[in-house]
C-alpha cells in the first residue's frame, strides 16, 4: 500500500491499521508504545516453523511498522494484503 489513508497524518497509527489491520489488531499501549495481536492466532507449530508471533509490542510506530513488515515477509504476504 502506498500513500496515506483518508484522514490519516503521516506517522499515525491509522497508517499501520490501514496497511495491516486485516490480519492484526493494532493499538496504543496504556503504559506507552504500541501492541499488535493477530486477529486469528496461529498454532505453536506454525509460529515456531516460520519464526512468527501472535502478539507484538513496540516502543514506537516505526518499530511496530518494521516488525509487522517482517511478519508479512515471513508469511509470504504482499504489503497491504
Amino acid at each position: 500500500m502506498t500513500g496515506t489513508p483518508d484522514g490519516a497524518k503521516p506517522g499515525t497509527i491509522a497508517i499501520l491499521i490501514a496497511r495491516y489491520g486485516r490480519h492484526w489488531l493494532i493499538s496504543e499501549a496504556v503504559g506507552g508504545g504500541y501492541y499488535a495481536v493477530r486477529r486469528h492466532s496461529l498454532s505453536e507449530e506454525v509460529l515456531e516453523r516460520r519464526s512468527l508471533s501472535n502478539v507484538m509490542c513496540a516502543g514506537t510506530l516505526g518499530e511496530m511498522a518494521r516488525r509487522l513488515a517482517v511478519e508479512n515477509e515471513r508469511e509470504g504476504r504482499v504489503p497491504g494484503q
